[in-house]
This record gives C-alpha cells, sequence and structure tokens, in this order.
C-alpha cells in the first residue's frame, strides 16, 4: 500500500511568495516620476511673488519641450487675469488681456506682465539644477538632494515629498528685493504641449 504523496498547500506556497516580493519591494526605494536632468518636463502647482511692495499669488501649469521652447501659463482664482509666456527659436511671447508682445528674453516679458520672476534660472532651479554656466554655493543632504543653492545673487532653498526623490514639491528663493515661493503639486515627463 502506498504513501500518499505530501505537497505544501497552495495558500502557504501563495504567502511564501507574496512575502519574497513584499520584501524586494521594500528593498528597492521608489523611482522619482520625472528624471531631474531630462529637459521636456511639465509641472503644476502655486506660485506666490513678493516684489518691492507688490504680492502676487497665481497657480501656474509650466511646460517644457527643450532648452528653447517653454510655455508658461498663470492664472488667478477660476482662471482671472492670466497671462502665458512662451519662448521658442523665434523669440519670446506674452499674451495678457487679449493682447500679444514680443521680446527675444522670456525674462523680460515677465516683467513687463509684473511678474518679474528669472524664468530662464528658474528652468533650471526648479529641478534642484544649478546653472551650469554660473558661480554657485550650494548645500547636499545626505540624500543627494539639494537643500540649498546660492547662484545669480538669489538665495533657493527646497523640500521634497520623501528622501527617495530627487524633484523638490517646494522651492522658495529670494534675491534683494523679490521673494518667491513655489508649490508644486503635480511633475509630469511628456506636457501635451510638447507631443509631436
Amino acid at each position: 500500500m502506498s504513501k500518499p504523496i505530501m505537497s505544501t498547500p497552495l495558500t502557504v506556497r501563495g504567502l511564501a511568495i507574496f512575502l519574497v516580493l513584499l520584501i524586494s519591494a521594500c528593498a528597492t526605494p521608489p523611482k522619482p516620476p520625472v528624471d531631474s536632468e531630462s529637459e521636456t518636463w511639465q509641472l503644476q502647482g502655486k506660485i506666490g511673488l513678493w516684489y518691492k511692495d507688490t504680492q502676487e499669488s497665481a497657480t501656474i501649469d509650466w511646460s517644457q519641450c527643450s532648452t528653447e521652447q517653454v510655455r508658461i501659463r498663470l492664472s488667478g482664482p477660476l482662471g482671472a487675469g492670466g497671462i502665458e509666456l512662451s519662448a521658442d527659436q523665434s523669440g519670446a511671447r506674452l499674451i495678457q488681456g487679449g493682447d500679444t508682445s514680443r521680446a527675444d528674453s522670456i525674462d523680460e516679458l515677465a516683467s513687463r506682465a509684473e511678474w518679474p520672476i528669472p524664468v530662464e534660472a528658474l528652468r533650471f532651479w526648479v529641478r534642484g539644477r544649478p546653472i551650469p554656466s554660473e558661480k554657485l554655493d550650494g548645500r547636499v543632504n545626505t540624500n543627494g538632494q539639494i537643500e540649498q543653492l546660492a547662484q545669480m545673487g538669489w538665495q533657493i532653498s527646497y523640500r521634497y515629498k520623501t528622501p527617495f526623490h530627487q524633484l523638490p514639491n517646494r522651492i522658495s528663493a529670494e534675491s534683494a528685493n523679490t521673494r518667491l515661493t513655489l508649490i508644486i503639486s503635480e511633475w509630469q515627463d511628456q506636457p501635451k504641449l510638447c507631443t509631436p
């Protein structure tokens, strides 16, 4: 008379596999949703600006398609008082109140719109990167995230959602007469604007 073959119950085997996968997942830190070195990205959030005696706040939608192509939309509550700044190989453009202005520099148009933000510099700073061509002083934490950056007369500080994110979710920047705060609610790596 033969003995029955003993087998491991399926539920025990499944539980063992689940535990192995769970331990493996915990050992691998989550990757940030967007590569901080990429030149194509989009952020959405809120921005506050203090300039001399003026205080402004708006929602911001920034689409960066390349080093030369960018579009920034700023709008108040319910879309009121919106402006659009954009630039490409042909130059920079400002749309405000139904009027369109053009210039060589997007920073110049931001100042015309009474939003004197350093757009060209922020393209690097918002992703925790210094401008490569400028002198800098900075501090990086033990996770490799930049915490503070001093460049071009600006002092910038950063906060991150988790120790594993390379991209910040809050940026504070201050110069001699301007202060701005950017709270980022979402990063994307492929803006619809940039889709061919």
